[in-house]
């Protein structure tokens, strides 16, 4: 007698969930006889201290036991585990309906790679979903996600999502915590891989105890994975702005007082230029460690990350320029003050000079620092 083999499996992550496994699993159950197709029912335990284990092997699903705590570890590990072709994730508080999910695969089938459950856009339970999740974090999330890695969807927090395995293979997910519902999403969007989203339904939590989501910090765990991703909105445009504008008006100002169109400008703008050029060049460093952090963290499959190495930072050259430009600052401020010391430390006339040589210190400071971080990351880097 043959055996055939599994085509769908369905993982879903657990915690402590005694109270609703086992309808969850009946629920998949269903699933997989509706979708017509061999399949299998994956429970990824994330270390329950109830009986959720003996109610998955009982209720006949496969156990995958996960020793590192977190919401993202589980699925990984349960999806790593799936022998079928095609996988579908949904949580085990009974919230979600598995039978939804059903319809997923036939896009699955047409050429997607994953597809996207939309409570927004199916049904959504009374009091399922708090009103700031429902009317705020959840659309700000999914617009920030659509404008900066065009992915069109509209519920990126949606736990019920299809995708194929070799997708999930593709992406190489790393992320542990919920963010982990973020990273899914962002790379499939830098990868090129297509996503759809079709309605489906948040039921009511049946729960005799609070969910494990936390809404703050796991808000603002998917906000920085999405920043992380988007460099260019939170270091380059701002990094560019503030240097430009610092180092105009600095250009400006800081060789002599001058007067355009009956307005003085003097050494007091320096107060605010400075500042701006200071930040500006430190929020392009950032920029900058942002995209060795992002190989060196391995979030980009190995197969990128050898095909979009990222050239060898030039420590030494990075290191000589800095070291240059800290001692230009030093011999300035030093004979600044050699001159102070000869008037008994009097009166300092030569602000704009003390300016310069603050600046020219701090820049020189600030770029040996920052490369020898750069230069960390370079060697885990190799690695890979």
């Amino acid at each position: 007698m043959s055996i055939v083999p599994v085509q769908l499996s369905i993982v879903i992550p657990c915690l402590d969930e005694e109270v609703t496994l086992a309808r969850a699993i009946a629920n998949a159950k269903e699933a997989i006889a509706l979708a017509r197709m061999p399949g299998e029912v994956i429970v990824a335990d994330n270390g329950s201290t109830d009986r959720c284990v003996e109610i998955a092997g009982r209720e006949g699903a496969r156990v995958v036991l996960v020793a590192k705590r977190g919401y993202g570890f589980a699925l990984i590990a349960g999806m790593s585990a799936a022998l079928g072709e095609f996988i579908i994730m949904g949580d085990a508080d009974g919230t979600y309906d598995f039978r939804e999910a059903v319809p997923f695969i036939a896009d699955l089938k047409s050429g997607a790679d994953i597809v996207m459950g939309s409570r927004l856009r199916g049904n959504i339970a009374d009091g399922a979903m708090p009103f700031l999740h429902r009317h705020v974090g959840t659309p700000v999330l999914s617009r920030l996600i659509r404008t900066f890695f065009g992915v069109r969807i509209s519920d990126c927090n949606c736990g019920l999502r299809a995708l194929k395995k070799s997708a999930f293979e593709w992406l190489a997910p790393v992320s542990g915590g919920m963010e982990f519902a973020s990273e899914m999403i962002i790379k499939a969007g830098l990868y090129g891989l297509r996503v759809t989203e079709r309605p489906c339904s948040l039921l009511a939590d049946t729960r005799d105890r609070p969910p494990h989501l936390r809404p703050w910090r796991d808000g603002w765990r998917h906000l920085r994975f999405i920043l992380l991703f988007a460099p260019h909105v939170m270091f380059q445009i701002p990094g560019w702005t503030m240097l430009l504008v610092g180092v105009l008006i600095t250009t400006v100002v800081l060789p002599a007082r001058l007067t355009i169109f009956g307005r003085i400008f003097d050494y007091h703008y320096l107060f605010y230029s400075i500042p701006l050029l200071i930040l500006g060049c430190q929020a392009l460093w950032f920029d900058k460690i942002e995209e060795y952090y992002v190989h060196f963290a391995g979030y980009l499959p190995r197969d990128i990350r050898r095909a979009q190495r990222i050239k060898p930072f030039p420590l030494d050259l990075w290191l000589l320029g800095g070291a240059t430009v800290l001692l230009a600052g030093l011999i300035v401020l030093g004979s600044m003050f050699v001159g102070w010391l000869a008037t008994g430390l009097g009166a300092m006339h030569h602000v704009r000079l003390g300016i310069a040589g603050m600046l020219l210190l701090i820049l020189g400071a600030q770029t040996i620092m920052n490369a020898m971080i750069i230069s960390m990351m370079e060697i885990k880097l190799d690695r890979g």
